[in-house]
């Protein structure tokens, strides 16, 4: 300590602080080493993706019931959107895949009994299940789409749809929303018919100036009816995701890369084209 009245010099002043900084940084690092420390002892080891590593073998569970999805060939062997998209995604990371058909009451269940590792069944998403499971980010939007002949200029959403005829397929959810719609849109018709498919042809004939059916609907009538073409955003989301055990936040995030990885190459957009028309 400086004694009472002596003076402390300028370059003294700066040794004293550069000190000051020195034990400070010392002090973050020491902070910093503590921390991986700790994470490295008390977060949980991802079990499910170290298997997957072990082994060379990724479970995926799906329902194969869904066509163009998953569904069984002449032989008894998956084939689908899904099966491909869990191939891709395995091939990524230099393993095998085994596709485990379950029941879709029962796909969820599998990851809980660990059965299977992901569920890879056109799933969406339900935030009642959030903290029971993790789900990735989605790979295929199979929303409620608002649909009209391409080139229609004047429907651009909803919104537009006044003193316009709407076709819907009859207790359908675009038959729901169409009934909202009508309430805000008095002016507006509504046209329910037997099915999305109906719902489509009646824009191509003329009898409909737009419809709102499913995006997979939209995608598999498209290869016949070129013609069509979707507008504006969802008017409902229902996002495809891969669902994985809530306890596997390594594997989480390698299926989210995986899938970003996809969708940058072009491969996902691939998969669609094929499994479900351009």
């Amino acid at each position: 300590m400086d004694s009472p009245g002596q003076s402390v010099t300028g370059d003294e002043w700066g040794r004293r602080i550069g000190r000051r900084w020195q034990w400070i940084v010392f002090v973050l690092l020491l902070m910093a080493a503590a921390a991986m420390i700790w994470r490295s002892v008390h977060e949980p080891e991802d079990r499910v993706w170290s298997r997957i590593q072990r082994s060379g073998i990724w479970r995926v569970g799906m329902d194969p019931s869904f066509p163009p999805f998953e569904t069984l060939d002449a032989t008894g062997a998956p084939v689908g959107f899904d099966v491909d998209l869990a191939r891709a995604i395995a091939a990524g990371w230099g393993v095998e895949v085994t596709i485990e058909g379950i029941g879709f009451d029962g796909l969820l269940p599998s990851l809980w009994a660990n059965k299977a590792d992901a569920v890879i069944s056109a799933l969406p998403t339900d935030p009642r299940l959030s903290r029971d499971v993790s789900y990735s980010i989605p790979y295929f939007e199979a929303g409620l789409l608002l649909v009209v002949v391409r080139g229609e200029t004047d429907i651009n959403g909803p919104d537009d749809l006044g003193q316009r005829r709407l076709a819907v397929e009859w207790g359908s959810e675009g038959d729901v929303q169409g009934r909202v719609l009508r309430r805000r849109l008095t002016d507006m018709l509504l046209l329910p018919l037997p099915l999305p498919e109906d719902a489509l042809a009646a824009i191509v004939s003329g009898e409909a100036d737009a419809a709102l059916v499913d995006a997979v609907t939209l995608r598999q009538s498209a290869a016949g009816q070129s013609g069509l073409v979707a507008v504006g955003d969802p008017v409902v989301s229902v996002p495809y995701v891969i669902a994985l055990p809530v306890d596997a936040p390594r594997l989480l995030q390698e299926v989210n890369d995986a899938l970003v990885r996809l969708r940058k190459s072009g491969d996902l957009q691939r998969l669609e084209a094929t499994w479900l028309g351009q």
